[in-house]
């Protein structure tokens, strides 16, 4: 025997702290019709627990799931108890909230081989418009994870009957609530921490911490991911489901199925999406590419789908050819084709590709999805860059240059370590600074910027300091804020003179007239210059 604990819940609105919402106020009609039905299905003879669905019920509401971790929006649900046994934190660990009651189901006791007890089952006929069926849910209950393969399992099932469909339960009904990949009904033994735990969310134990305190957290010890449930079926023909949960050996210890709100549906519409590599959703010729993607209902078969290429750009002339027949294969829902806009060196201005896929399902109904993408010609990078001219006053210069054109995001490239527009160079030395500047299709353009510091050598060849203020001393144009050495020889190659970072100063005051020889090194060139220089004083004074 388990003992029984009554899960006594208030619920406070509230919007400090994140948490689930249930409302079991509307009826089961507006929940099916309004809230969990998707598109390609029309439904009929809806019935909660063989009530009408007019009513309302303590068992069966809509559920808001953005502010916890139950891991679906919203949806509908159902419980073994009161469905706002739900609502977090994860305070107790044997909770149960309410006494439904109501006999056994025939279906939920052969799926879970023992009596069950508080029954939920939801059921209505339905027309699906497509050749599948498909709804997402999550499963949760309090007997995570001390019950497991301990003899009490709370059971649900989607059982599903109809045509083409073949199971061992009422009206030879599947239950189509199975593990994914495998044939396994999902249920606590078959999914937790141990068996397919890719599946199984760990929430705690009721009473430890996050869990216990923060009500984001759902109150069930461990839940399912979010799985969906699928099968095939033959559009415009009546189905039946039954959507159920109950407690199973005693009647406590509560669980849930979540129903993802718009999810049950019979897609019967085909889709065609084109998604460029540009930010705005342009080909650009010779170098951008598209990819389109066409998507289908169901994946069973193979499937033709007709591609109308139309647009001012012409099919396997400008772009890549697209077949007007396009096969999606058994098992795939999905099929991708790349396209490239050739570049053709044609000034033609911005044309276009229109493709629409059409699909006509096995009733005859036609769906059509249509997409568009411009190509646009490839405009070539040019770099814009202004050489400088200096006059020798300024040790460091912005080198700089800016580019438009080419594709995507333009990467600069000073050299082997400089990837800015531009950066600092030597003011005082002459030189030319080579610039490439590459796109998003590796198309280079090539540049270079010259700076000319106006310190060129010019070195006189007579001087003559006799002290009338005019040509008195040794002066070289272009040497001062350099770097430099200055010799000056007789003609037995005997030193009359040296400076290092020579600044004109020389008046030759210490030799007699005549020519001599000299060597000037400076840091910006790289040989010396030599010559020879005449001293003619005329008279100095002494």
């Amino acid at each position: 025997m388990r003992t029984r604990t009554i899960l006594m819940l208030t619920l406070v609105s509230t919007t400090l702290r994140a948490q689930l919402v249930v409302d079991n106020t509307i009826t089961v009609q507006q929940l099916v019709e309004d809230v969990l039905l998707g598109g390609g299905v029309t439904v009929s003879n809806i019935t909660f627990n063989g009530q009408p669905a007019s009513q309302t019920n303590i068992q069966i509401g809509s559920f808001d799931g953005n502010a916890c971790n139950v891991g679906l929006p919203q949806g509908v649900t159902l419980s073994s108890g009161d469905i706002a046994v739900a609502v977090g934190p994860n305070s107790e660990s044997a909770a149960t909230l309410g006494t439904p009651g109501g006999p056994s189901d025939p279906d939920l006791d052969l799926a879970s081989n023992s009596t069950t007890f508080d029954r939920a089952v939801l059921e209505f006929d339905f027309v699906p418009a497509g050749d599948s069926l498909r709804f997402n849910y999550v499963f949760g209950s309090e007997e995570y994870l001390e019950w497991v393969s301990a003899g009490f399992n709370d059971v649900f099932g989607f059982f599903l009957s109809g045509p083409g469909i073949s199971g061992p339960y009422s009206g030879n009904a599947a239950n189509i609530a199975l593990v994914p990949g495998t044939s396994q009904p999902v249920s606590i033994d078959n999914v937790n921490d141990v068996a397919n735990p890719a599946f199984y969310v760990d929430n705690g134990v009721g009473g430890d911490p996050p869990f216990s305190t923060d009500p984001q957290y759902i109150q069930f010890d461990g839940f399912t991911v979010p799985l969906t449930a699928r099968a095939l079926v033959q559009c415009g023909q009546t189905y039946h489901i039954k959507i159920a949960i109950a407690d199973a050996g005693d009647p406590i210890l509560d669980s849930s199925v979540f129903l993802e709100g718009g999810s049950f549906s019979s897609p019967n519409a085909v889709e065609l999406e084109l998604v460029t590599a540009s930010t705005d959703g342009t080909l650009t010729e010779g170098c951008s590419d598209a990819t389109f993607t066409i998507s289908r209902p169901g994946d069973q078969l193979d499937l033709e789908i007709t591609v109308l290429v139309g647009g001012s750009a012409t099919n396997g002339t400008d772009y890549t050819q697209i077949p007007t027949v396009i096969t999606i294969p058994a098992g795939q829902n999905s099929v991708t084709y790349p396209v490239e806009a050739f570049e053709d060196n044609v000034a033609e201005g911005d044309e276009e590709i229109l493709l629409t896929a059409v699909y006509v399902n096995a009733c005859g109904d036609t769906s059509t999805s249509s997409a568009g993408v411009i190509i646009r010609e490839y405009v070539p990078i040019v770099i814009v860059a202004e050489d400088l001219f200096l006059e020798c006053d300024q040790d460091s210069v912005l080198v700089s240059a800016q580019a438009s054109g080419g594709f995507g995001d333009l990467a600069y490239s000073w050299g082997s370590d400089i990837t800015s527009t531009g950066f600092y160079a030597e003011g005082l030395v002459n030189g030319t600074y080579a610039l490439t500047v590459t796109d998003d299709c590796d198309k280079v353009a090539t540049g270079s910027v010259t700076v000319n510091s106006g310190c060129e050598i010019d070195i006189p060849n007579v001087f003559s300091p006799n002290g009338d203020g005019e040509n008195d001393r040794f002066e070289i144009t272009g040497i001062l804020g350099t770097t430099n050495t200055v010799r000056v020889y007789n003609r037995w190659g005997q030193i009359v003179f040296e400076a290092n970072n020579y600044k004109n100063t020389w008046a030759a005051n210490d030799v007699s007239d005549g020519t001599y020889f000299y060597e000037v090194k400076v840091n910006s060139s790289p040989e010396p210059y030599t010559g020879h220089v005449t001293i003619l004083s005329n008279g100095r004074r002494r």
